[in-house]
């Protein structure tokens, strides 16, 4: 009796663990967020990742110009890459001037706040990949992100972060 207690306690035990990796990726992957919008004539797609590298030779990330990165180790402790992907007529610019600014809608209402925007690629891939952003410092809750391309009117975004 107490054996077949036994092997029954670690088929649930197994069972348990089995179901509980299914849900780890789908946590970690509610974390990317992309939404899109219109920004004039540009097509601009926003993006909140985890924070990329900019250094090293494992570097995720290369900076074509603009401001200088906010390093993952640096004194900002940044947790998220907040980028846009930009296009026109469905091709990639790759020489735009964006600026980006966000706040956070709840749990406290903050006031806007200019983003450093860094224009970068994919560290290894061509300039097909170059987008606009920085790392950045973002806690839990409700935020309101507005982008501008080379002066035109502005794209805005709501974007929610969960834990």
């Amino acid at each position: 009796m107490k054996k077949e207690l036994t092997i029954s306690s670690s088929i649930v035990v197994a069972l348990a663990l089995a179901l509980g990796a299914l849900f780890v990726p789908s946590t970690a992957r509610a974390q990317k967020i992309s939404k899109q919008a219109k920004a004039g004539a540009y097509s601009v797609t926003l993006k909140v990742l985890p924070a990329e590298s900019f250094k090293g030779p494992n570097a995720a990330m290369a900076r074509d110009g603009g401001a200088q990165p906010n390093q993952i180790k640096g004194p900002e402790h940044p947790n998220h890459h907040l980028v846009v992907f930009v296009k026109l007529g469905g091709k990639p610019v790759e020489d735009a001037n964006v600026s980006i600014s966000y706040r956070e809608l709840s749990p406290n209402q903050g006031a806007w706040l200019e983003l450093s925007v860094v224009r970068m690629h994919e560290a290894g891939k061509s300039l097909r990949t170059t987008h606009y952003g920085n790392n950045v410092k973002l806690s839990p809750g409700s935020y309101e992100a507005r982008v501008t391309v080379n002066g035109g009117p502005s794209a805005d975004f709501h974007f929610k972060l969960k834990h």
